[in-house]
């Protein structure tokens, strides 16, 4: 069990260094996509919670998705996307109700709702993301969408020159935070951890209809992702 929850710290850290990375890239799509993939965390979490044979093991993964909600939470506020914020708060406050349940029953019931709050942010940000998709151009970086989505002015860069260094810029610094996924959590942990990321961005690239700008980011994800997950190499047996 300690080392399983090293694992956890060492994810929720990782998950703050990303946060880090989107507040630092400038880009919308990076907000939005990674309060995505966080969210996709926090729903596994609260699932495996209203799954748990005892309340213990309830509040245990209700506590790992809180976590998740606090280390994500600014990546829905640049993100700009008010609905998603809006569910994803409301996920919190029940969680928090379910860890302070009197009993196991009542505390299922309210991860029942704090589930359906997480779906529908995630549901809220992809639609989101598509409607920002349809509003700004192939080669535009946006510095803050809420800003832009209130005066529709915003600070935007057309260079593709700048638009590229910025986004590798930003994927080194992911790609230096799976490295420390894999020196410091579990490989099953590890492998589980990358493997969504890079299913969720293979999903992404198989929607289409994506700027320039996002297939060139999702593909260079997919590439590190894939290439993190090849040096684990399936968790052989020692």
């Amino acid at each position: 069990m300690k080392t399983y929850r090293r694992a956890v710290l060492v994810i929720a850290a990782v998950l703050g260094l990303l946060a880090l990375w989107i507040m630092a890239s400038f880009t919308t799509l990076n907000a939005c996509a990674f309060a995505n993939q966080h969210t996709e965390f926090i729903k596994d979490q609260t699932q495996l919670a209203i799954k748990a044979d005892n309340f213990e093991k309830a509040k245990y993964y209700a506590y790992k998705a809180l976590r998740g909600i606090n280390n994500t939470k600014k990546n829905f506020k640049d993100c700009g996307c008010e609905n998603a914020l809006k569910n994803i708060t409301e996920a919190e406050k029940n969680l928090k109700v379910a860890t302070k349940s009197k009993s196991f029953e009542d505390s299922k019931t309210f991860l029942e709702i704090a589930m359906k709050n997480t779906l529908n942010s995630i549901e809220a940000l992809e639609e989101f993301e598509n409607n920002d998709q349809s509003e700004y151009g192939d080669d535009l970086l946006v510095l803050n969408t809420k800003q832009v989505l209130n005066d529709q002015g915003g600070v935007l860069l057309s260079k593709a020159k700048q638009l590229r260094e910025t986004m590798n810029q930003s994927l080194a610094e992911f790609e230096n935070s799976l490295d420390k996924v894999i020196q410091y959590v579990d490989c099953p942990d590890a492998f589980n951890f990358i493997s969504k990321i890079h299913t969720k961005t293979k999903e992404q690239l198989r929607k289409g209809s994506h700027s320039e700008a996002k297939i060139y980011y999702h593909k260079r994800v997919k590439e590190i992702t894939y290439d993190a997950l090849t040096r684990l190499n399936g968790c052989p047996v020692k």
